[in-house]
């Protein structure tokens, strides 16, 4: 590796990543410790959790969400390009939603469980980064470190719900889990009998993670630091989360470390586009004048917007149409992201 590549292991900076990335979690694991109280005999919820911290957090998700629109709708290099898939499917969903209720509880099931596959790709992007950022093969580990990713972030949450109490499995799984209750009833015992496969299955792909990436590295690999921490930190935070504290309090911690990572990593790739919005791009020359252009606009413009917005979905998603618009938002933001992700890697190298 050569002596740049090792000086430009970061996406915007050695102190930034360390802080917005890397340690994100652990500054999250924090601010629960601070706020949360290990929970007691309630694995689900703690009443002692204060309600403004959920709404805070819940807020945080919420405009994170929008986001996204920063990097479809105004980023115009994207957006020409695909403008149908940005406009003409959103509202095609948002009509169905309000015309079909069944479609509206199955979206809202479906957004469930890709919020969480989505969460999980988004560490699983910011590893492949940092390790094509050493000069390797992006197609190199993938599925290695899709995996990884799992173990990680979300398989420590569902060992968790194996230790729920028999009189609290019922609330948990419908609440969180968005399954009908007669379901619940009938097979939320076997859930238990999990646990001892899902260990197994941590530590055996764990094992199996080393030995892969071993045979990788003699051939050539160089296994970013970056990535290893970013791993190592996420993992420790989410057992730590799911040993002490409820299933409530691990979900704000998971919304917290996800939205602020997001909320960096669109700083960091649409500052400059966001100037051009206000900056004519043949007179922009100094490109550190260009970033605070997107900073300004940023800051002052754009996340005032999103809280704003985030603060009124909290106070509507109780009304049909209202909440029906608010989670074809949500479904863009999977979708839209990942779709951009894509395109940029297909812009960049090898598909």
């Amino acid at each position: 590796m050569t002596e740049i590549t090792k000086k430009n292991w970061y996406i915007n900076g050695k102190k930034s990543d360390l802080a917005f990335i890397i340690l994100c979690p652990l500054f999250a694991l924090i601010i629960v410790a601070l706020i949360c109280e290990p929970r007691g005999t309630n694995y689900v919820y703690s009443t002692l959790t204060p309600i403004w911290f959920a709404v805070a957090a819940s807020v945080l998700t919420h405009a994170h969400v929008l986001l996204v629109f920063t990097r479809s709708h105004m980023n115009m290099s994207v957006f020409k390009r695909y403008k149908y898939r940005f406009t003409v499917i959103p509202v095609i969903l948002l009509l169905a939603m309000w015309v079909s209720n069944p479609l509206f509880l199955l979206m809202g099931f479906v957004g469930v469980y890709w919020d969480e596959w989505h969460s999980l790709m988004q560490t699983f992007g910011f590893g492949r980064i940092y390790d094509g950022k050493a000069g390797n093969d992006p197609l190199a580990g993938r599925k290695l470190d899709m995996g990884m990713a799992f173990v990680v972030g979300l398989l420590p949450n569902l060992v968790l719900l194996t230790y729920l109490p028999k009189t609290q499995i019922d609330g948990a799984f419908a609440e969180y889990l968005v399954m009908p209750l007669m379901i619940v009833k009938q097979y939320g015992w076997l859930v238990t009998s999990a646990r001892i496969p899902m260990i197994t299955f941590g530590i055996a792909y764990s094992i199996y993670y080393i030995i892969s990436y071993r045979k990788l590295i003699r051939n050539g690999y160089q296994y970013s630091k970056a990535k290893l921490a970013l791993f190592a930190v996420t993992g420790i935070t989410t057992i730590t989360i799911a040993s002490i504290y409820t299933i409530a309090d691990g979900v704000f911690f998971g919304n917290i470390y996800h939205a602020l990572q997001y909320i960096f990593i669109v700083l960091v790739t649409e500052r400059s586009n966001l100037s051009t919005i206000v900056v004519k791009k043949e007179l922009q020359t100094v490109p550190k004048k260009d970033h605070r252009v997107g900073f300004l606009i940023f800051f002052l413009i754009i996340i005032p917007l999103v809280f704003i917005l985030a603060g009124f979905r909290q106070v509507t998603e109780g009304v049909k149409y209202a909440a029906a618009f608010w989670l074809m938002t949500s479904l863009m933001h999977f979708w839209f992201d990942g779709f951009i992700w894509s395109v940029r890697r297909q812009d960049i190298g090898p598909s």
